[in-house]
């Protein structure tokens, strides 16, 4: 039987760190393990914002069988007053013999302090673990706490032929079963689900991860811009959070028609062609503490976000068919650009299979990062 490593114990670490995923936001995900010899004597993650750290909730279940342990926990321990003591501290008294750190804090105030101040309590300290897995898993956090606004993953759904619909509007479904639960799980870890006006007058859709229990459901963020949608659409109904984002001589009217309804609206300047200003949209959520948001369309939305260079990631789903039509959507639309040189150069390419589905992950800026290992099926560019 081979003995296990500080990477295997990692590995569990990050697995139980996907369980608090979307509810703890916009707090990174965080998971830990205690271990002795090659055996994990209690588990955790930090479950929800507000609430106990991986770490505190680790050695909790501990209590004196921590002594002479081997912590292993995701991200640098806070070493600061929060909404919890700081968990450096309580690492000191608890006997632990050795820390084991998959990847740094990247605020400035605090990276590298935890290490310090472990040291100098005597505690033996690696750092850098499956540091990518880790740094990848903490990825949304990274941008909200250095830029103070969220990252923003696209995704896409088109035809060989670049379509989002036929020329009728007909869009469900281009992609398959496979693709539509890869979103509802990306869903599930976000803070919330941004997409435009037309998007929502051609699918009517809810957004939603999942009507199960238990299931983290994000915010619904719908742009339009003169508050033209009507009450009845379901993302304005089903009893979920919903944000609608409308220029700042529109509020006024909107404020009226939805001043019986559960919707959210927030306002932001309008640029010289009556488009939202989504630069700024993104300073105001950052502001309300939205981390991480997924942008799903349309082919306006998507032509803005890649042109102003929003858009940290894109997820693209290319379905095996070819659907044709001069007037049928296409998944980015906009002004486009006018010479080849002006074209957004995608250099860093991941793609996988999802059934009869090819997704293609690109990342754009420099805190989106691709997955680590090359899983069966996968390949990068």
């Amino acid at each position: 039987m081979t003995r296990k490593n500080d990477n295997d114990f990692m590995a569990c670490a990050l697995r139980l760190a996907e369980q608090g995923r979307g509810w703890v936001n916009p707090n990174p995900a965080v998971g830990a393990c205690l271990v002795k010899g090659s055996r994990v004597i209690t588990q955790g993650f930090h479950r929800r914002f507000g609430g106990p750290h991986a770490e505190a909730e680790v050695l909790k279940r501990a209590g004196g069988r921590a002594k002479d342990g081997s912590l292993y926990v995701t991200f640098e321990p806070c070493s600061t007053w929060g909404k919890t003591p700081p968990c450096t501290s309580l690492i000191a008294r608890s006997g632990v013999r050795r820390v084991v750190i998959g990847a740094l804090d990247p605020n400035p105030l605090h990276n590298g302090r935890a290490v310090k101040h472990l040291r100098r309590s005597g505690i033996l300290v690696k750092v850098g673990v499956l540091e990518d897995a880790c740094r990848r898993q903490t990825m949304a956090f990274r941008k909200w706490i250095v830029t103070q606004r969220p990252f923003v993953t696209l995704k896409l759904a088109q035809s060989l032929d670049g379509k989002i619909c036929t020329r009728s509007g007909e869009s469900r479904w281009i992609t398959g079963e496979g693709a539509r639960r890869f979103v509802r799980s990306l869903r599930a870890g976000v803070d919330a689900v941004m997409v435009g006006k037309n998007t929502v007058l051609r699918d009517d859709p809810k957004l939603t991860p999942s009507l199960k229990r238990g299931v983290h459901r994000p915010w619904r963020i719908v742009l339009d811009a003169r508050g033209e949608l009507p009450l009845s659409r379901q993302v304005f109904k089903d009893g979920g959070r919903t944000m609608l984002i409308c220029a700042h001589k529109s509020l006024r009217k909107i404020m009226g028609k939805f001043s019986k309804s559960n919707v959210s609206v927030l306002p932001v300047p309008a640029k010289r062609d009556s488009r939202l200003d989504l630069c700024c949209l993104m300073e105001k959520l950052g502001a309300l503490g939205f981390s991480w948001i997924l942008a799903e369309g349309g082919g306006e939305v998507a032509a803005e976000l890649l042109t102003e260079g929003i858009a940290d990631e894109l997820y693209l789903f290319q379905a095996p068919v070819i659907t044709g039509g001069r007037n049928a959507k296409t998944s980015v639309e906009g002004e486009g650009i006018k010479r080849l040189k002006q074209a957004l150069r995608v250099r860093r390419l991941h793609v996988k299979k999802i059934e009869k589905d090819f997704l293609f992950h690109v990342c754009f800026s420099k805190f989106a990062m691709a997955p680590g290992n090359n899983e069966s099926g996968e390949s990068d560019v």
